[in-house]
């Protein structure tokens, strides 16, 4: 019995020693494939209107600093790697403006350089937008396919950044973001993007950082390393609360030789089972890289020598030395460290808010009774998540919508704490009816008023949002709601309860009121200078709506209003008064009584164009209009004026009478 139970473990010892030799052949040949592959980085260039805007304390314009920090990172990057350009914003500035500038290729400067030169800044950012279209050029293959993401703002085309990153994961594109100047808030909302993709968030706030925050993004897209097995790709694949933290096997006694590598969280400590940023080099060998991905627990083929294993996640990480003989050779790296498992939820419900945006920061010093803002030190997106942490004493805060909370929590080096937050909310769901607005173009704006004594009349806009629906997460209060389109509005008085969830649709009941001006008869472009002004009569707050359009299509809540029609600038106008109601559409045809006229002075047959200063006045003295111009041309209401023309030496003075439709020149004489 004894020699069967011998031969037994000879046949499963030669039997996992041939499994691994396989499999680590079949893994070697897949990396010989991805080495033997360039990698593919799209740059993603936000032209949006901001990008104009200077960091604070820094010259020169974003954009400007962004394009020349880009072209000398450029020059770091590997000629092989295929490189390709994209860019937002930066032509029309709506939210569908995208541009794919380069195609993927072989780097060249040069050209890179002259597409680049073509974005200037213009309007809105659909970054998620852009995001979505560059990874459409990076074909699924064995090469490394990363996006750099150059910006200064979080989306503002109500597009959603993580849902992107998790299309990006799924599609194993690794996501770089350098952030020029970001805001705290703009920083949390895109933290989601790097950490779901494996990548990297800066944010560079001098003219230095934008460039070593470049060359580094550029060189983490463009470095192979050894690749990542099916058991590191499966763990990336996992949401943050997903991930095993149970040790990671033991270094096998008779297995293939190298480097295994494991992080422990505190000396004497088990390993953990957490993808980790590996750098291995090789320290008398020039400092050469042999190692270095994203990976879980892995296993570095290496020839006896001198090492330095370096590890790193965030804030987090360890360094160790160790000496590689051709037996395996485990390496323990300890990072000082704990994990933290943060659960953002409902007070009332304590069901989780899978929006909820969670973010860490360390604990700061209190100065004058004021607590200093460090920068976050990891953040996610969701309702639970697990985050690796340096050993210390930290905030955690948690934000869903108006709604904050934070907690103090102190990290253990080797602890695997947890830590719920509550927070104490109401949601808002507003949608607009109004078949008649829904098809007129005009933008629906959601917006949250509450009571303000301290505000002008007494009222505070909090929050507000565009689309045909918006979604408001809000403390527990009083509120107005309000739904808007062009001058069209509908409102709503709410009172909301902790964890209340109330929808609202909004009616936005309007007429349609089409403006045009009839100008026939009147010459010199006058039917160019066409503007309105509309004012309702029956509001106890009159707003007015003014619109330089010559024939506008208008959407009006039901009621009285003035319409004038003006021609030119100075006196020619119509007056109407029309009443506006729910459902229908009426035109309206303003015929302002206008006269053209063009004046010139001359001294004998020759006009004179210099030193005249022109007066018109109505016969009953009130001034109309004056100019230093030498032959002005104007429009003016039909009527009697006294026209004078003053010079260095007289003053002539003529009576005109202008009769409607007319088109006159008057020539006074100077001597």
């Amino acid at each position: 019995m004894g020699n069967d139970r011998r031969a037994q473990d000879r046949w499963r010892t030669w039997a996992w020693l041939t499994a691994a030799s396989l499999a680590h052949l079949w893994l070697g040949g897949i990396e010989a494939a991805r080495a033997q592959e360039p990698a593919s980085v799209i740059v993603v260039f936000d032209g949006s209107g901001s990008m104009a805007g200077n960091i604070e304390g820094v010259r020169g314009s974003k954009v400007v600093l962004a394009r020349e920090a880009l072209r000398r990172a450029l020059g770091k990057v590997a000629p092989q790697t295929r490189v390709g350009l994209a860019a937002f914003g930066h032509r029309r500035g709506d939210c569908g403006d995208v541009e794919l500038l380069r195609p993927l290729e072989p780097l060249d400067v040069a050209r890179f350089g002259d597409a680049l030169d073509k974005v200037n800044p213009r309007g809105r950012g659909p970054l998620t937008t852009a995001l979505r279209e560059a990874a459409k050029s990076l074909a699924a293959g064995p090469g490394k396919r990363s996006l750099v993401l150059i910006h200064d703002d979080a989306d503002n085309c109500q597009q959603n950044v993580c849902a992107a990153a998790e299309e990006l994961r799924r599609a194993a594109i690794v996501v770089q973001v350098v952030g020029l100047g970001l805001r705290p808030a703009d920083a949390a909302a895109m933290a989601c993007l790097p950490q779901a993709t494996g990548g990297r968030l800066f944010n560079a706030r001098t003219a230095e950082q934008i460039t070593a925050n470049l060359e580094e993004a550029l060189r983490l897209a463009g470095s192979e390393g050894e690749g990542i097995d099916r058991a590191t790709t499966a763990a990336l694949a996992a949401p943050p609360s997903a991930l095993s933290l149970q040790g990671a096997a033991a270094v096998p006694a008779e297995g293939p030789p190298g480097l295994y590598l494991r992080a422990l969280l505190a000396p004497g400590t088990e390993p953990i089972s957490l993808p980790l940023n590996w750098t291995v080099f090789a320290e008398r060998a020039g400092g050469a890289v042999l190692f270095e991905a994203r990976a879980l627990n892995p296993h570095v083929p290496a020839k006896p020598g001198h090492y330095v294993v370096e590890v790193r996640d965030g804030a987090v990480a360890g360094r160790q030395e160790i000496d590689v003989d051709n037996r395996p050779t485990g390496v323990n790296v300890v990072l000082n460290a704990g994990t933290l498992q943060v659960r953002a939820q409902a007070q009332k419900s304590a069901a989780p808010l899978g929006d909820a945006l969670i973010w860490v920061s360390e604990a700061g010093e209190a100065t004058d009774g004021r607590r200093e803002s460090p920068p976050p030190l990891a953040m996610f997106r969701g309702g639970e998540g697990l985050l690796l942490l340096p050993a210390g004493r930290y905030l955690v805060h948690v934000e869903q919508g108006l709604v904050r909370a934070e907690r103090s929590v102190i990290v253990p080096p080797g602890s695997a704490g947890r830590i719920d937050i509550p927070l104490n909310a109401a949601r808002l769901l507003l949608s607009a009816a109004g078949q008649d607005v829904a098809g007129s173009g005009e933008v629906v704006v959601f917006s949250v008023v509450e009571d303000d004594p301290d505000a002008p009349k007494g009222r505070r806009e909090v929050v507000r949002s565009t689309g045909r629906q918006a979604d408001f997460v809000v403390p527990p209060g009083t509120y107005y709601v309000v739904a808007r389109a062009g001058s069209v509005e509908a409102r709503e008085r709410l009172a909301v309860g902790p964890g209340d969830v109330v929808r609202r649709t909004l009616n936005l009941a309007a007429g349609r009121l089409a403006l045009a001006t009839k100008v026939a008869g009147v010459g010199w472009g006058a039917e160019d200078l066409v503007s309105y002004r509309v004012e309702r009569l029956d509001s106890p707050t009159p707003e007015a709506i003014v619109t330089s359009r010559p024939a506008p299509v208008l959407w009006l809540m039901s009621g009285r209003y003035r319409v004038v029609g003006r021609l030119g600038t100075i006196n020619a106008r119509a007056v109407r008064e029309v009443e506006v109601r729910a459902g229908q559409a009426q035109q309206l045809l303003l015929e302002p009584p206008a006269a053209a006229l063009k004046l010139r002075l001359v001294a004998g047959a020759t006009p004179v164009l210099a030193d005249v200063l022109w007066d018109i006045r109505e016969e009953a003295g009130a001034a109309v209009w004056s100019t230093g111009q030498p032959e002005p041309s104007l429009v003016l209401q039909a009527g009697r004026y006294v026209v004078r023309a003053e010079t260095r030496e007289k003053r002539i003075e003529r009576t005109v009478e202008l009769r409607a439709g007319e088109s006159r020149i008057l020539e006074m004489a100077a001597d």
